[in-house]
């Protein structure tokens, strides 16, 4: 039987290609809000277990993760692909959407980790890819929510990674790429110019990377060099100017 393999935000042109992709090796276990869409989903791709919920209500998620592992204990791939992009300047922008982004984009994937890692401590292994964004690099005017939503997210897999550095975890961001999606419908290129990244980070082997940045088979830094930064000490090196005495 194939290993089964979560996927959140199912339904969208990225979550549906990843789908679509990785039926034939895996178990796909996806996840969506659309229910006519996770149908359409099933009979183009059979053998795949759908389940329909919004990540936003943490609650309502809980307990959907609960009732999967019922059926399957030991989920040991993980892909939270769902993704919320509210544009707006910070002037204009209200709580309630920055509120909603962070959950969808940060908080549904911190409670599937929390709840999926620890049997992939028991097995000693497991390979999440967490679905990121250059946004939070680039942070680009009027995307405040989605950039700090996606930073929350970045700063959740590299510290789960540091978390788990002892076992064969491991758990990487990736960013798709300018892909075309409901949320950026102009978008350049087709969703599947992610799956090579998305496989190679799928099949990591023990020495393989974790808590790191991948954009179209490319890793980039998510952090500057503080080598020479000593926290506790208050210092720093000489590349970095003081800017009084």
């Amino acid at each position: 039987m194939s290993e089964p393999i979560l996927v959140t935000g199912a339904t969208g042109g990225v979550g549906r290609t990843i789908c679509r992709s990785l039926h034939h090796r895996y178990q796909v276990l996806a996840l969506g809000r659309d229910d006519s869409r996770l149908r359409e989903l099933r009979d183009a791709c059979p053998g795949i277990v759908t389940y329909c919920t919004d990540l936003q209500r943490a609650d309502d998620l809980v307990t959907l993760i609960k009732r999967i592992g019922k059926d399957y204990p030991y989920i040991p791939y993980v892909v939270n692909n769902a993704g919320l992009n509210v544009k707006a300047e910070i002037t204009s922008l209200d709580i309630e959407s920055l509120e909603h982004s962070v959950r969808i984009n940060a908080i549904a994937p911190f409670l599937i980790m929390k709840a999926l890692i620890p049997a992939m401590q028991a097995h000693d292994f497991g390979r999440i890819v967490n679905i990121t964004s250059g946004a939070p690099l680039n942070c680009f005017a009027g995307y405040a929510a989605y950039s700090a939503s996606k930073a929350m997210l970045n700063a959740l897999t590299v510290t789960a990674a540091n978390e788990n550095a002892e076992f064969d975890i491991k758990i990487n961001l990736m960013s798709p790429g300018p892909v075309r999606s409901a949320m950026a419908p102009a978008a350049p290129m087709e969703p599947e110019v992610c799956l090579p990244t998305l496989d190679y980070l799928l099949g990591l082997d023990r020495g393989g990377p974790s808590g790191r940045f991948f954009w179209l088979g490319h890793e980039l830094p998510l952090f500057p060099d503080l080598e020479s930064v000593d926290w506790l000490q208050g210092t720093a090196g000489t590349a970095f100017p003081r800017i009084h005495e």
